[in-house]
C-alpha cells in the first residue's frame, strides 16, 4: 500500500499536469494540510528543479490558512474552493515549467494558447456496443438487445445478462460440432463476454473475438484483433491458445496459457502486437522461436516474427482501458490519437510541422473529446474539431 507521501507527491504531479479529479484535488489538499512541513511539496519541486537543472527554491506555505479558508468540504468543489486550488497552482508553477522545457517549448506559449475550436454538439466517449454474429452468419446487436436468452448454439444458450455481458451456459451434453461465433466492437464500442469454459473477456474498441459456442479437445483456442483483456480459468489439462485473426500483419504470434490475467494489443495499424502478463504465466509462440513471460513483463512482436522482452512494464496503464480511463505514460502524440480515434469514433489530420511531444495523464474516459483535448492542449499543440474530424495544428 502506497504512502500518504507516496500518495501526495501523485496528486501534486498529477494537479501539475492538470490530469487528477475534483475529488483527488479534494484529497490532495486534506494531505497537504497534514503533511505540515511540506515534505512532500519541497521534494517534487526539488525533483522537477533539478531536472531542469536550476536551484531549488524555497517555499512557505501556510496551508491550515488555505484549509480554513476554503471549509466545509461539500462533494463538489464550489467557486471559493478555487482559491486553494490557485494556491497549489502557484507552488506547483514549477512543474508545468520544467514539462514546457522539456519539450522546448516557451513558458509564454501557454498563455497564448488558442483553446479546442470545435463548431458542432459535443462528442461524447463510447460505451458498450458490439455485434455478435452467429455460426450461421446471423448477427445479434448486442447494445439493443435485451437480457436474458438470445440465442442457441448446439447444446449452449447465449445469454445477455442484467450488467450487459455477454454469457455461454451449458444445456447438458455433448457438443456434436465446433460452432463458431464472433464478437466485434465497433469504433466508439467495448464489451464484456465470459466464455464456456468461465474465462472473462473485455474487448476494447475496434476489436474481436472469434471462438467456439462450447470448447472440446485438448485445448481452448481464441483468435483475436485489436485490443483484448483476458482473465483465463485454470485447466492444466486444456491449455489456452490465443492467435491473431488475418488483417493483423502479425498472423503467425500465438499466446498459450494456463490460466492467467493478460492483456493482448494487435491492433493493424500498430508496429507491434504486445502480450502484457499480470499473473500467471504466458508462452508466446512465433515462427522464429517461444519466450516464457514473467508477471510484469510484456513480449513486443514485429511484423518480421522477432520477439523483444520489456521488464517491469506499467501494466495498471497497459490495461486501464478495461477500467474506464487512458493513463499516458510519456506517451508520443500520435499513440494517444490512435486511441482517441477509436474510442470516439473520430478520425484525425494532422497540419503543419506539428513538434514532438510526450504526456503523463491519467483521464477519465467518461470525458466527452474536447475535454480530453484541452487537457493535451496545455503543450502548446492545438485541436480543431469539424464533424467527427480532429485537426492538429502546432
Amino acid at each position: 500500500m502506497e504512502s500518504d507521501q507516496q500518495r501526495l507527491r501523485y496528486l501534486l504531479k498529477g494537479f501539475a499536469h492538470n490530469a487528477i479529479a475534483e475529488e483527488e484535488i479534494e484529497e490532495m489538499l486534506l494531505l497537504l494540510r497534514q503533511d505540515a512541513n511540506n515534505t512532500a511539496l519541497h521534494a517534487l519541486i526539488g525533483e522537477l528543479r533539478n531536472e531542469a537543472g536550476e536551484a531549488v527554491p524555497a517555499v512557505s506555505v501556510d496551508w491550515e490558512k488555505i484549509w480554513n479558508a476554503v471549509q466545509p468540504a461539500p462533494r463538489r468543489i464550489p467557486w471559493h474552493r478555487w482559491r486553494a486550488v490557485a494556491a497549489v497552482a502557484g507552488m506547483l508553477g514549477i512543474a508545468l515549467f520544467l514539462w514546457l522545457s522539456r519539450n522546448k517549448v516557451p513558458p509564454q506559449a501557454v498563455v497564448k494558447r488558442v483553446p479546442v475550436r470545435q463548431q458542432q454538439k459535443e462528442i461524447l466517449p463510447g460505451g458498450d456496443r458490439a455485434v455478435l454474429t452467429l455460426a450461421d452468419g446471423s448477427q445479434i446487436v448486442l447494445d439493443s438487445a435485451a437480457n436474458g436468452k438470445l440465442a442457441s448454439q448446439g447444446n449452449t444458450d447465449i445469454i445477455k445478462l442484467a450488467n450487459g455481458q455477454l454469457a455461454y451456459k451449458g444445456t447438458g451434453g455433448k457438443a456434436n460440432e465446433l460452432l463458431y461465433n464472433t464478437m466485434r466492437t465497433p469504433r466508439g464500442g467495448q464489451y464484456k463476454l465470459i466464455l464456456p469454459d468461465g474465462s472473462k473477456v473485455w474487448l476494447n474498441a475496434l476489436s474481436a473475438i472469434r471462438y467456439p459456442a462450447s470448447f472440446t479437445g485438448n485445448d481452448r483456442r481464441v483468435a483475436i484483433a485489436g485490443e483484448v483483456y483476458f482473465e483465463v480459468v485454470k485447466d492444466p489439462a486444456r491449455p489456452f491458445k490465443v492467435s491473431l485473426l488475418p488483417g493483423s500483419g502479425k498472423e503467425g504470434m500465438e499466446v498459450e496459457v494456463l490460466g492467467t490475467h493478460f492483456n493482448v494489443n494487435a491492433y493493424s495499424d500498430e508496429l507491434l502486437a504486445n502480450t502484457t502478463l499480470l499473473e500467471g504465466s504466458v508462452k508466446v509462440n512465433q515462427a522464429a522461436g517461444s519466450i516464457v513471460i514473467r508477471p510484469g513483463q510484456q513480449a513486443q512482436v514485429n511484423q518480421g516474427g522477432k520477439i523483444n522482452v520489456t521488464s517491469n512494464v506499467d501494466v495498471a496503464g497497459v490495461v486501464a482501458w478495461k477500467d474506464g480511463h487512458f493513463i499516458f505514460r510519456d506517451t508520443d502524440l500520435k499513440t494517444i490519437m490512435h486511441q482517441l480515434t477509436r474510442w470516439y469514433d473520430v478520425d484525425v489530420q494532422y497540419a503543419g510541422n506539428i513538434p514532438e511531444r510526450y504526456f503523463t495523464a491519467d483521464i477519465s474516459k467518461n470525458k466527452t473529446l474536447s475535454g480530453v483535448l484541452k487537457i493535451l492542449e496545455q503543450s502548446n499543440i492545438h485541436f480543431e474539431i469539424q464533424g467527427r474530424t480532429i485537426t492538429v495544428r502546432p
